[in-house]
């Protein structure tokens, strides 16, 4: 029994009215916790028409959970558009998407390039010095040798029909020791044209042009998928926020549910020579020591995500920061409710989802696999001509006979065809049954993508709407058991000094207490992942890239991407063009000591306690 005696003394009349007013302020406005220092208060919020934390007066942990909660020398306090903007600049996952993305594009621009020309130049001299064994060789000399000269140059090109052209022109000198050798000291030149046209289909653009097309839906296909891959990061590091943000709030009701419970035993070991029973104040320490374990590993669970959140955004500085730094996300402003009618949202998702853009594109993979197969059936015949200029002169003039094979003379010229088929065109006919079947395959793959787009954002809606109604129910459930709670301890002090059951009311009060710490918890994961739940709708329609205006672009000098992260509406912290995240410190004025710390577009900035207030 907490009261031992029928009558109130005076100093029970005081304890009383602590208690009173210790449940009621809690009851009325939020969450009393006695501190080292202060009496800090959290709630007695006004309600808005927005829906929000900040206008919920029974959300009384936002401002505690924006303030520092753990033992570290520094913190760093963002919002969800900062770190967005700095994971696009610094994770490691969308830069190598980004990578693999610039090395297909650049593919692209190794196959056009295959219809450049190319420049040919080659110069080589030579002598020959072998035996004869027929005079009418030389005419007289024993051995026959000879020295020369050679210069080439020519361009090379094939276009994009086929035809392969070589235009050259070679000079050169040439000697020997024959009598029959005429002129001697000769200097020739030879200007030659040669043409390769494939006929049939094989001279189409389209066949030519394969591999470059090829080419361009790869990188077609690459690019969606960087998409897919950077959304799925941006939705990973969303629901890493806010549950940093989560865990925050319950480690801070942890912390409340830990006060009122030591509050609780304060009161009772103050009335142990008074009217306070052993067994009454044996639960209460007990309730303190559970609750307390509850608030260590609430710390612990804030700790690890904030490594996970660092290592998904990939800022040196925060993940290099390790115990000296201790994230603080911003509360979310907006809880909205949202009407989504799932057809329109399917019909998006046909639009933009990554996955059906892949499909459809491997299905034009496909059907140009068919074009060229179905060309490959027919013979290659190939038509071939040849022309050409020359003129030679003695005394090695070589320029005299440049001119002279415009002047003089005629152009040689040949010409024919190349008939080409292989015996039945066995590989031939199993290529293009090959292409029918992969066409067939990516037919059903793009089936498959449909179905799983439609089942995935008919999923996340059915997410968004569930996590919709339990806000309100949740909400419903924290209202029933704060007023339980309110009634239990009016109870309970009522009963104080009356010989009643007090034990039991205790244990029932703590009870309360646990279950509104409960309902707490549990509607601040629902509100958590209400903004989760739209950010995986969003992926799952293909618009998150759009809907947080990022917007992957390509450089056209070098094929290199970056992400462009437009946030015309925002002002993040304390800056108004750049975003900003800004470390706090509470170790007094460091201005000179701590210089600005610059990671790509963001700075973290040292400031004191007092520029922070």
């Amino acid at each position: 029994m907490l009261y031992g005696c029928p009558n109130r003394s005076p100093m029970s009349r005081i304890v009383r009215a602590m208690v009173v007013f210790a449940f009621a302020a809690y009851a009325a406005n939020g969450m009393v916790v006695w501190g080292d220092d202060d009496l800090i208060e959290a709630g007695n919020m006004q309600a808005g028409n927005a829906v929000s934390d900040q206008a919920d007066p029974l959300a009384w942990w936002i401002d505690d959970a924006s303030q520092p909660l753990l033992d570290r020398p520094g913190w760093v306090t963002f919002d969800l558009q900062t770190v967005l903007h700095d994971a696009l600049a610094h994770s490691p996952r969308i830069q190598a998407v980004s990578q693999r993305t610039s090395i297909t594009l650049e593919r692209i621009v190794q196959q056009d390039a295959a219809f450049d020309p190319s420049v040919l130049l080659e110069g080589k001299a030579g002598r020959t010095n072998e035996p004869v064994g027929n005079t009418l060789t030389t005419g007289g000399p024993s051995r026959s040798i000879e020295e020369s000269y050679i210069a080439r140059a020519g361009i090379q090109q094939t276009g994009r029909r086929g035809t392969e052209v070589d235009l050259s022109q070679e000079i050169g000198t040439l000697d020997s020791n024959s009598l029959f050798f005429l002129p001697a000291n000769q200097g020739n030149s030879r200007l030659s044209l040669s043409l390769t046209q494939p006929l049939l289909g094989r001279g189409g653009q389209v066949y030519n042009e394969r591999l470059l097309t090829q080419a361009q839906i790869d990188g077609r296909v690459s690019w969606q998928s960087m998409r897919g891959d950077v959304e799925q990061q941006i939705a990973d590091i969303v629901s890493a926020y806010w549950l940093l943000y989560e865990l925050r709030c319950h480690l801070v009701q942890a912390k409340g549910l830990l006060a009122q419970a030591a509050a609780v035993e304060s009161i009772l070991e103050a009335r142990q020579d008074f009217d306070a029973g052993k067994i009454e104040l044996a639960k209460a320490r007990g309730r303190v020591a559970k609750r307390n374990d509850r608030v260590v590993q609430m710390q612990a669970e804030v700790q690890k995500q904030q490594v996970r959140l660092a290592r998904l955004i990939g800022s040196e500085e925060l993940i290099n920061g390790g115990n000296q730094l201790e994230l603080i996300p911003q509360a979310a402003t907006v809880y909205p409710n949202l009407e989504i009618n799932l057809a329109q949202a399917v019909i998006q998702g046909f639009e933009n989802r990554p996955e059906i853009r892949s499909a459809t594109l491997a299905m034009e993979s496909a059907a140009l696999s068919i074009n060229v197969s179905r060309t490959e059936l027919m013979p290659d015949l190939t038509a071939v001509m040849n022309g050409y200029l020359a003129a030679l002169n003695g005394e090695n003039a070589i320029f005299r006979s440049i001119g002279d094979q415009f002047s003089k003379g005629g152009p040689g010229l040949s010409a024919g065809l190349r008939y080409e088929m292989p015996y039945a065109r066995r590989a031939a006919k199993s290529r293009y049954r090959e292409a029918n079947y992969r066409y067939q395959q990516r037919s059903e793959e793009l089936r498959e993508a449909i179905q799983l787009t439609h089942a995935e954002i008919e999923i996340a809606l059915v997410n968004v709407n569930t996590a919709m109604r339990q806000r309100d129910t949740k909400q419903r459930v924290l209202v029933t058991a704060t007023e339980e709670e309110t009634i239990l301890t009016a109870r309970w002090e009522m009963m104080a000094g009356e010989g009643g059951n007090v034990g039991t009311v205790l244990e029932t009060l703590l009870d309360a207490q646990q279950r509104r710490a409960d309902a707490e918890r549990e509607w601040t994961t629902a509100r958590s992942q209400y903004l989760t739940s739209l950010v995986e709708l969003q992926r799952a329609m293909g618009t998150l890239l759009q809907h947080e205006s990022v917007t992957p672009v390509r450089s056209s000098h070098d094929n290199s991407v970056v992400f462009s992260h437009d946030i015309p509406n925002h002002a993040p912290l304390r800056r108004t063009s750049i975003p900003e995240v800004t470390i706090y410190r509470d170790d007094g004025m460091i201005d000179d000591q701590h210089p600005p710390v610059v990671t790509g577009d963001l700075q973290y900035r040292m400031i004191d306690e007092e520029e922070f207030e």
